[in-house]
């Protein structure tokens, strides 16, 4: 079952962490860019990069950009777009209907009964077009909204063989209908969405993609992307002596110093909230049996 949300990487700047490392020096060598950059060895990237955490000098980090597909709900999506530092190109509605297929008013209503009964093959049919919930939702609760998320494309269909076209009868969807989101940033705007969207009060759903986009962006530039985290650690770092990776709070190799964060989470609680989402994130990938 491909469920939703989903996000993969499609392209980035390969060199990208030693170009924000390279970009955080030039602020400070009058040598040309070119000789800092080629000249710059693996110790010498982690070092600069730090640097523009402690000191909150990230325009660096604008320099290295990432492009990557989101496969959310339109919940989902119309919160990712407020990120207004990017660029989007968004499936549309109006031109394309695929996800909504078979064509089929009966097989949506035949659909929406066997979910109710718990059939597989109806709730992975389901699956493919719509967000079936959060991971705390009941399991009778993700089937009841499942089942009226067939019948609301049984009517789509009944619409559009009565003429309807597909932007008007796309009137009758819930906002839980999955679309497909192609988004470019840089790895300062990143660092911000991250910042927001990891967080224990963001919306789940979004939540969930943040963490799944860290995860990726880890592998292509730890360098970078182990300091991205929810705010209370990136404000922290600012403070700290030496920045902290999210994975050192995960840990317990180091503590959060700050008061408290931004969400009014006090310094004691910080590392259980971030331990929270985690589990959030573990459930969501664990298939419910019943």
């Amino acid at each position: 079952m491909l469920r939703i949300p989903r996000v993969r990487v499609i392209s980035y700047t390969v060199d990208g962490e030693r170009l924000v490392a390279a970009s955080s020096k030039r602020s400070l060598s009058s040598r040309d860019v070119s000789e800092i950059f080629e000249d710059m060895g693996d110790d010498e990237v982690e070092i600069w990069i730090r640097e523009t955490l402690r000191r909150g000098h990230l325009s660096p980090w604008e320099h290295s950009v990432y492009t990557f597909e989101v496969i959310c709900s339109r919940v989902c999506s119309h919160q990712l777009v407020r990120h207004r530092v990017a660029s989007y190109t968004q499936l549309s509605q109006r031109y394309n209907e695929r996800l909504l297929e078979p064509r089929d008013p009966g097989f949506w209503i035949g659909v929406s009964e066997r979910v109710l009964k718990g059939d597989r093959e109806a709730i992975d049919a389901v699956s493919r077009a719509f967000y079936l919930g959060d991971p705390d939702w009941s399991w009778d609760l993700r089937l009841s909204m499942a089942s009226e998320y067939a019948r609301s494309v049984a009517r789509y269909w009944e619409l559009r063989l009565k003429g309807l076209s597909k932007e008007d009868a796309r009137y009758i969807l819930p906002q839980a209908v999955a679309t497909k989101v192609v988004v470019t940033m840089n790895a300062r705007e990143i660092l911000h969405f991250l910042g927001l969207r990891m967080c224990t009060h963001a919306q789940t759903e979004i939540r969930l993609v943040a963490w799944m986009l860290r995860e990726e962006l880890v592998k292509i530039h730890p360098r970078l992307f182990r300091y991205a985290a929810p705010y209370c650690l990136i404000d922290n770092n600012l403070v700290s002596r030496e920045p902290a990776t999210l994975e050192d709070i995960i840990e317990g190799r180091k503590n959060p110093s700050i008061e408290r964060c931004r969400e009014l989470v006090p310094r004691d609680g910080i590392r259980n909230c971030i331990l929270a989402s985690i589990k959030t994130l573990e459930a969501f990938r664990v298939r419910p049996s019943s």
